[in-house]
């Protein structure tokens, strides 16, 4: 899942920050861990985990497609504040 607010860099910067998502629960450490559920919104088919432990900058080169599916400004301010906390902001 690609969290990069496109105001923080200019388009033409060539990389994204991203977060891995995985559907094995052994792998989300549940402190650090935003549970998706499945929506139609998201495009999730069961029940996900984003990993803001895990995050890390990809090349743009290595999307290869890039979907409507997005999580809620909810989810999406909770992965922020553990993207923050992993990385030693609080």
């Amino acid at each position: 899942m690609v969290v990069q607010d496109t105001e923080l860099f200019d388009p033409t910067y060539p990389t994204v920050l991203v977060v891995p998502m995985t559907g094995d629960q052994s792998l989300a450490i549940a402190d650090l861990t935003v549970v998706l559920e499945p929506t139609s919104s998201n495009g999730c088919m069961k029940v996900s985990y984003l990993l803001p432990q895990n995050l890390t900058c990809i090349s743009n080169t290595r999307i290869a497609t890039v979907t409507a599916s997005a999580i809620t400004p909810t989810e999406l301010q909770q992965l922020r504040q553990l993207i923050v906390l992993t990385i030693g902001g609080l």
